[in-house]
């Protein structure tokens, strides 16, 4: 074979291994038909928002977002994990009825998302994502990363059952746009924990002059802009609440530990009788006329206790610590809120006081001959002119930030009260149910040793 031959061998080796590729990438991303159901349901969402919309029918607006098939990508530093999210839709924003896409996506974009959100629903209560863990997870296989897919398919199923989210144009990129368009769109350093600290930073340095350093101490302008009485107590209960919250969890994270244990003690127990009885079966074939100790009985005994423990404790995890985690992520959520509508008002109050200073710096220059100064002059009325726009602008997002949080804080009363109280029944009916068959267990070992115990001796029979 001439060295042109194998060029152009070679050549169409890589071009049938990236067609392959390509079709396996376009079967991947294949969204396939619609669900009957979404597979996380929302049972609860915040109302009162048709109302704002000026239609009660949002049935069209309607979105099913699904997240899976976790798969690693990348080798290296640049290794990850990246996740299947499959949408479909009936809305105009995504084609219309029947509209439907797949994408891949990682957590940090995740992150970006929530950010965005947080950023432009005003007054919205944000779900949190699943936390992130110390250890680097790269295995898609493994229990962590199921349980992270888990909790980013719950944080999308809230977004898309949301009356405002799920119109956002942020989930709209998010959900639409190809990976080599996203990548593109969203540069590395504007998503996850890293974009906060860059965004902070940077707009610190864009909106820090030095004559605003002289004001920062200084005293509060009449028109400042202060949250009433009724909110500010509202925010603290809930910080109280998020407090007690915690404590909770911890108590009843010791109680599910301290359940697991006493299995663990019980199996041990149980191994000790083992080796009690098999010793004395021993011993019972010498001294054949020595009575023993009942150790096999006891034995099964406490082997048929441990599963009901065992269980006893699961159920503390899934139907009582996992509500309360639940409802303190809720929580949590609510007072990102607050912090996103305190920095409204914040923002609010510096532009008030940005205008007031430059207010103050016009009346001291009076009205200057035509030259510099004047030119100076109307550069500073311009600039107040701008920041008198923003003010409105930032009032109005307060405004809407207000309506909304009525609606949000409604739904939170009612969800937190929906899921604790369905955690408490479930857990007092579990731990009933379960000291109910452990007493049964017993009264059915010993019942021979009851009866016996029972029947009086002839000698006293009177």
């Amino acid at each position: 074979m001439t060295t042109d031959e194998s060029t152009t061998a070679v050549a169409e080796e890589t071009l049938r291994a990236s067609t392959t590729s390509d079709n396996q990438s376009s079967a991947f991303l294949t969204p396939g038909p619609r669900p009957s159901a979404p597979s996380v349901e929302v049972l609860r969402v915040p109302g009162g928002y048709e109302d704002l919309a000026g239609s009660k029918d949002q049935s069209c607006d309607e979105i099913i977002i699904e997240v899976g098939d976790p798969h690693r990508v990348g080798d290296g530093l640049n290794k990850h994990i990246e996740y299947k999210l499959t949408f479909w839709s009936d809305s105009e924003l995504y084609g219309g009825t029947g509209a439907s896409g797949c994408v891949t996506r990682r957590y940090t974009d995740f992150e970006w998302l929530s950010k965005q959100l947080g950023a432009n629903c005003d007054g919205v209560i944000i779900p949190l994502l699943p936390s992130k863990t110390i250890l680097h997870m790269d295995d898609p296989s493994s229990r962590g990363i199921e349980k992270r897919r888990s909790g980013l398919a719950v944080f999308m199923a809230r977004v898309a059952a949301h009356p405002l989210m799920r119109k956002s144009q942020d989930l709209h990129a998010f959900l639409t746009q190809d990976s080599k368009s996203w990548t593109q769109r969203v540069a590395w350093y504007e998503r996850g924990v890293l974009s906060e600290g860059v965004s902070s930073v940077t707009s610190w340095f864009s909106t820090l002059s030095a004559a605003d350093v002289s004001s920062l101490t200084s005293s509060m302008s009449v028109d400042t802009l202060r949250e009433a009485q009724q909110y500010i107590d509202t925010v603290d209960y809930i910080n109280k609440l998020k407090l007690r919250l915690e404590k909770l969890i911890a108590a009843a994270g010791a109680l599910q530990k301290h359940g697991g244990h006493t299995v663990k003690v019980y199996e041990d127990f149980v191994a000790c009788l083992e080796l009690l009885a098999t010793q004395e079966d021993k011993a019972l074939k010498v001294f054949t006329s020595a009575k023993g100790v009942w150790w096999k009985r006891l034995s099964d005994l406490y082997a048929a206790l441990i599963p009901t423990q065992r269980e006893a404790s699961d159920v503390m995890r899934s139907e009582f610590l996992d509500s309360l985690e639940e409802v303190n992520a809720l929580c949590g959520a609510l007072v990102a809120a607050f912090a996103a509508r305190k920095r409204v008002v914040d923002h609010y109050n510096r532009v008030t006081a940005s205008i007031e200073r430059i207010e103050s710096k016009l009346s001291t220059m009076g009205v200057p001959e035509p030259g510099p100064k004047r030119e100076e002059k109307q550069k500073i009325e311009l600039a107040a002119s701008d920041l008198r726009i923003e003010r409105t602008q930032t009032h109005e997002r307060y405004e809407r930030c207000c309506a909304n949080m009525e609606h949000e804080l409604i739904w939170f009363h009612t969800e937190m009260a929906a899921v604790l109280g369905q955690a408490l029944k479930a857990h007092v009916a579990a731990q009933g149910a379960a000291v109910g068959k452990l007493s049964r267990l017993q009264d059915e070992h010993f019942s021979d040793i009851k009866a016996m115990l029972a029947k009086k001796p002839d000698a006293f029979a009177g």
